[in-house]
C-alpha cells in the first residue's frame, strides 16, 4: 500500500514541478507513467476491491497535485484551495474511473487509445460550467516554453494537452514491453524513436517557426501602470480620486503626443458608478481631461460600474433598498479617447464564489433571493453575451479588454479576434493571492493567448506582473511584483487570423466527439455482453 501510495504521489509531484514557473517541463512527458503503472499492477492483481482502490489512489495523486498547484488561493479564501482539491481532485480522478471501465469492457488497445480524448473532454467541460477553472489544463503546462509550442496556433492549448498524453502513453508501452520481455536495447532503441519523434521534433518544428516569425501589424504606442494599491487596505482607504491621482501620476512621465493607449488594472476606479453618470463623475471627467493633453491617447482601465432597472431586470440584478428599481454591479472595463462617448465592457467570465453564485438556477428557487448575495466579496455580477471590442476613432486599432481571468480561456479570447481586435489588453488584480505562484502563472497563460492568436498583448497588473508580449509570446519590460511601476513599448497590431482563430477549439470537439463514442461503445458493449451471457 505504501508503495503504491508512492506512485500515485510522484505522478502529483511530476504535474506540480513541471508547472510555471518551476521550471522542470519535461517532466510532463512522464508524470502519468507512474499512475499508469499502478493501474496495470491493480488490473493484474485480480483483486475484487481494486476498482475502489483505483479511485482513492487517483484522488491522492491529483487531489495533491491541485493543492500543491493551487495553495495560494488560500490568500484569497480558504474555501477555494477546498474546492481544486475536492472538486477538481474528483473530477479529474473520475476520468481515470473511466478509463478503467473502458479498459475492462473493450480491452488495453482501445482504453489507452480513449483517454487522452476522456482527459481532454473534463478539460472542455471545466472550462463552461459554473465551477469552471481551467488553470490545471495540461497545455497550459507549456507556458514558459513559448519556443516549443509556436503550433498553438493551430490547436490551441489543448493540442498541449495530447501531447502530454501522447508521449506518456508510448513511453508507457515501451516500458511495459521490456518488462514483459526485458531486452534493453530495443527498450532503448524505441524509448529514444518516441523522444525524437513525439518530443523533438514538434519542439524542432516549433523552434523554426519561432525563429524566423516576425510581428506583424501597425505600430501602436502603449503605457502601462501598475500603480501598486494593496488589494487588502489602499483598496479600501484612499478614495477613487485618491487612486487615480497615483495612477495619472506615474504615467505622466512616459506620456507625449506620440502614445496611442494608456492601460489601467482591474477595478481601478473601485466605488461603482452608474453608466448613465459616467461622463459627469469626477473621477471621469479627471481621465477625459487627460485625453485632452495628448491628441491620440486612449485610455483602457478597470471600473466597478452600476446599471439601473425600473422594472423587468434581469436575473442578477439586486433590489435597491428603497424598493425604487434595481441595478446591476459589473466588473467592467472602460475605454475614454477625444470622443463624447465612453466604451464599456462588462467581464463576462465571472470567478467562482467571488463574482457569481454556482447553479443558481438550482440554488436560486430553494434559497430565493437571498442567492444574489451569497456569492462572495463581490454578490453576483451582471455578464454581457458577446464579446466586444474597443476601437480608436481611426479604426486602425481595436483593443480586446481581458478582465482578470478571462485572459485563461483560449476560444474565449479567440472571440474578441474574430469581433476585429488587433491588440488584446490584459488588466487584472493579482494581488489576492499575495507574493505566490499565482500571479507568476497567470502572466505566463498571457502568453498563451498571444501565440494561438498571434496578437501583441499589454498586461496592467495592480501590484504586477505588468510587461507587454510580443506574438511569438515572448515576455519583455517585465516589471517586479508589489512595485511602483511605468512602462512603454511599440507593439504591432495584427489583423490577420490565425487558424486557431478561426476555429476555436477543434481539438476538445474531436475529443468531445471520441470520448462520448468510447463511453458509449464501452455501455453497449458491456450490456450486450451481460445479455448474450444470460
Amino acid at each position: 500500500m505504501l508503495r503504491r501510495s508512492a506512485l500515485a504521489l510522484l505522478t502529483s509531484l511530476f504535474l506540480w514541478i513541471s508547472w510555471p514557473e518551476n521550471g522542470l517541463t519535461p517532466l510532463l512527458f512522464v508524470a502519468f507513467l507512474p499512475l499508469l503503472f499502478l493501474e496495470r499492477e491493480l488490473s493484474l492483481s485480480g483483486k475484487k476491491k481494486a476498482g475502489r482502490q483505483w479511485f482513492w489512489y487517483c484522488w491522492l495523486a491529483f487531489g495533491t497535485w491541485n493543492f500543491l498547484g493551487t495553495w495560494w488561493l488560500v490568500n484569497a479564501h480558504w474555501s477555494g484551495v477546498m474546492t481544486t482539491v475536492l472538486l477538481n481532485g474528483v473530477l479529474m480522478t473520475l476520468v481515470m474511473v473511466i478509463f478503467r471501465f473502458i479498459k475492462k469492457r473493450l480491452g488495453n488497445q482501445r482504453a489507452y487509445i480513449a483517454i487522452p480524448f476522456v482527459w481532454i473532454c473534463f478539460e472542455t467541460l471545466h472550462k463552461d460550467w459554473d465551477f469552471s477553472f481551467p488553470w490545471l489544463t495540461l497545455g497550459n503546462g507549456f507556458a514558459e516554453r513559448v519556443e516549443w509550442i509556436q503550433w498553438y496556433e493551430y490547436t490551441g492549448v489543448f493540442g498541449g494537452s495530447l501531447w502530454v498524453w501522447a508521449v506518456n502513453l508510448l513511453l508507457f508501452w515501451v516500458l511495459t514491453a521490456y518488462l514483459k520481455h526485458r531486452q534493453l536495447r530495443p527498450l532503448i532503441g524505441q524509448s529514444t524513436l518516441v523522444l525524437l519523434l513525439f518530443v523533438g521534433l514538434p519542439i524542432l518544428l516549433s523552434y523554426i517557426r519561432y525563429l524566423n516569425y516576425e510581428d506583424k501589424g501597425e505600430t501602436a504606442d502603449v503605457v502601462a501602470v501598475q500603480p501598486n494599491l494593496d488589494a487588502y487596505t489602499e483598496k479600501f482607504e484612499l478614495s477613487e480620486i485618491e487612486q487615480l491621482h497615483k495612477f495619472t501620476r506615474l504615467a505622466t512621465p512616459m506620456l507625449d503626443d506620440s502614445v496611442d493607449f494608456l492601460a489601467g488594472p482591474e477595478t481601478l476606479l473601485p466605488d461603482g458608478i452608474y453608466e448613465k453618470q459616467l461622463p459627469y463623475m469626477p473621477s471621469i471627467k479627471l481621465l477625459k481631461k487627460f485625453t485632452g493633453l495628448y491628441p491620440q491617447l486612449n485610455i483602457v482601465v478597470g471600473a466597478t460600474t452600476l446599471k439601473y432597472y425600473e422594472s423587468a431586470p434581469p436575473p442578477t440584478a439586486r433590489p435597491l433598498r428603497n424598493g425604487s428599481g434595481y441595478y446591476d454591479a459589473f466588473n467592467s472595463g472602460l475605454f475614454l479617447s477625444q470622443a463624447d462617448s465612453i466604451q464599456i465592457y462588462h467581464k463576462s467570465k465571472l470567478v467562482v464564489g467571488v463574482e457569481m453564485m454556482p447553479l443558481s438556477w438550482i440554488i436560486k428557487p430553494l434559497l430565493g433571493d437571498i442567492v444574489k448575495d451569497l456569492g462572495g466579496i463581490s454578490g453576483t455580477l451582471g455578464t454581457q453575451e458577446e464579446r466586444e471590442v474597443f476601437t480608436t476613432v481611426d479604426g486602425k486599432f481595436s483593443v480586446a479588454p481581458l478582465i482578470c481571468w478571462e485572459s485563461d480561456f483560449g476560444e474565449y479570447t479567440s472571440e474578441y479576434v474574430r469581433q476585429g481586435a488587433n491588440l488584446l489588453f490584459v488588466i487584472t488584480n493579482d494581488d489576492w493571492w499575495g507574493n505566490t505562484p499565482g500571479h507568476i502563472q497567470h502572466m505566463h497563460y498571457s502568453r498563451l493567448r498571444a501565440i494561438e492568436n498571434r496578437r501583441s498583448v499589454t498586461r496592467s497588473a495592480n501590484t504586477g506582473i505588468s510587461c507587454f508580449i510580443n506574438q511569438r509570446g515572448d515576455v519583455f519590460q517585465r516589471q517586479d511584483y508589489k512595485q511602483d511601476a511605468v512602462i512603454r513599448a511599440k507593439i504591432k497590431a495584427n489583423n490577420e487570423l490565425t487558424y486557431y482563430a478561426q476555429t476555436g477549439d477543434l481539438f476538445s470537439r474531436l475529443s468531445l466527439f471520441m470520448g462520448s463514442f468510447f463511453m458509449i461503445y464501452s455501455l453497449v458493449y458491456g450490456f450486450l455482453k451481460r445479455k448474450g451471457k444470460a
